[in-house]
């Protein structure tokens, strides 16, 4: 633990590499830390990971650069490129690897692990993907949509810690007793006129059907 001020200031500028990696993360693919042990374990991990990978540079400016910068024989303005640097990298770091999560690529799995999802619900509706979606309410109606883009509309899903719940950008028409899709004659699903919006405490089944 840190006994001074300055010792807590090393500490700080040590873990914000981490700190704005899951920030910038958690942007692109929601927040998947368990806890706060678990966040803080994780950006402990990626600081010490981004500053081993950034240690030659950091070695080259402590040893050539820092003295003449601290005696003033020096401009600091190499401070400025070096601070935007050391903010940007994590950053962008964090949102390549959130937007590859994101959109269900495997690579950042290098990263994240297999399965960094905390529920099924956020595994299931993580990415960019379009389905229809089959639900029956715990009153023993089915309901239904597409889980899509139309138009300015688009379905979205609650990721953790928020309650669950799911927004269907079209409902669809579905035999409320059976469950079964009904069709147009040219064999589209018949949709509704608008979307639908439905709790999870209101859920006793969902089925995801890809399209």
């Amino acid at each position: 633990m840190p006994t001074s001020f300055e010792a807590a200031a090393v500490l700080l500028v040590a873990l914000i590499p981490g700190a704005l990696y899951i920030w910038s993360f958690e942007r692109m693919a929601g927040r998947w830390g368990i806890g706060l042990s678990d966040r803080i374990f994780r950006f402990v991990g990626a600081s010490a990971i981004i500053h081993g990978a950034l240690a030659p540079a950091s070695y080259w400016l402590g040893t050539t650069k820092w003295p003449s910068i601290a005696s003033g024989d020096s401009n600091p303005l190499c401070l400025w490129f070096v601070t935007a640097v050391y903010v940007a990298a994590p950053l962008l770091i964090g949102t390549l690897v959130g937007v590859g999560t994101r959109s269900g690529s495997e690579w950042p799995r290098w990263i994240t692990g297999p399965d960094p999802a905390p529920r099924a619900w956020d595994y299931l509706f993580q990415g960019e993907r379009d389905g229809w979606v089959r639900i029956k309410l715990k009153t023993g109606a089915w309901i239904g949509g597409a889980y899509a883009t139309y138009g300015e509309m688009k379905s979205y899903s609650a990721g953790y810690p928020e309650q669950q719940d799911i927004f269907l950008a079209r409902s669809a028409d579905l035999d409320p007793a059976t469950g079964e899709f009904r069709f147009e004659p040219d064999g589209t699903v018949r949709l509704g006129a608008g979307g639908l919006l439905v709790r999870w405490e209101e859920i006793e089944y969902l089925e995801y059907i890809d399209a």
